[in-house]
């Protein structure tokens, strides 16, 4: 497994930072491409801290130095292409985005979670806002596989829902904050009835997680630095993806889709046919 990156450890960590911790981190995510020019005396003086706070900070995200910091963090963001084109940049966001989420899941995890939705009785995803969205979206590609999945977008139902499950059952938990305290409450419930859990989230050490049997991480929109960017699903699709790529490795549940989607063009087609007739 690869070395999580800055910006992969400022955000895992957020949640534990200190107040002081958390202002050299947004500092850092503000600037990341060009504080490789200043010293760790200028940082300290742009974050109102120290530099052993400072020094203290680099080894709680994994460097051995600040030095070491500020060579890592400027391998990871050096980007020959400059642009100014708003079409270059929103490609770049979206490349970095999905490279992100990609250095951060865990291969193992992924087929963990592939092999829980193939073995539960019932499949049940939960979000809200545009989380719900996507979870939706879910819905509709496994229902195509013949398997038994629901999206639950409202949370009334989220609980209602999760109080009747069971230990053959599977709950997944969409949240980017990870602090959604609907979708929270309904995997507690799911919990206490044995069902198995699943959170994806930008965040570790939150109640989600903690109350997740699988925790798969992806990155934050917030973490560009550029606040014209409010795709804050790019990161939980794509996860989606890979998990739907996966399951569909699978013969049964690829034959499956294909023909509910020939069922579904026939149907289209002969309703076509129907109203050309004169």
């Amino acid at each position: 497994m690869s070395r999580p990156s800055i910006m992969d450890e400022l955000q895992l960590q957020y949640r534990n930072f200190s107040m002081k911790e958390k202002e050299i981190a947004d500092y850092i995510i503000r600037f990341k491409n060009t504080i490789h020019n200043i010293n760790i005396r200028e940082l300290a003086e742009q974050t109102h801290s120290s530099t052993s706070t400072i020094t203290r900070f680099c080894r709680k995200i994994k460097c051995d130095s600040f030095v070491d910091f500020k060579i890592r963090l400027n391998r990871e963001t050096d980007d020959p292409d400059v642009s100014d084109d708003s079409f270059s940049k929103v490609r770049n966001l979206y490349t970095d985005i999905v490279n992100a989420t990609a250095d951060m899941l865990q291969q193992n995890q992924i087929e963990q979670v592939v092999q829980r939705i193939k073995s539960a009785q019932r499949v049940q995803v939960y979000g809200l806002g545009s989380s719900g969205l996507s979870a939706l979206e879910f819905k509709y590609r496994l229902m195509r596989m013949n398997i038994n999945i629901d999206a639950i977008t409202d949370s009334h139902m989220m609980i209602m829902s999760a109080s009747l499950l069971n230990k053959h059952d599977l709950v997944i938990g969409l949240s980017n904050s990870g602090l959604t305290e609907e979708v929270i409450d309904a995997l507690a419930a799911a919990r206490q009835n044995g069902a198995g859990t699943i959170s994806i989230t930008n965040y570790n050490h939150t109640k989600l997680t903690d109350l997740s049997d699988i925790s798969l991480f992806t990155p934050s929109m917030h973490r560009t630095g550029e606040p014209r960017f409010i795709n804050s699903q790019l990161a939980i699709n794509y996860v989606l993806d890979v998990i739907t790529f996966l399951l569909l490795e699978d013969t049964e549940l690829l034959r499956n889709r294909e023909n509910t989607l020939k069922a579904f063009y026939h149907k289209t087609n002969q309703t076509a046919a129907e109203e050309e007739t004169p």
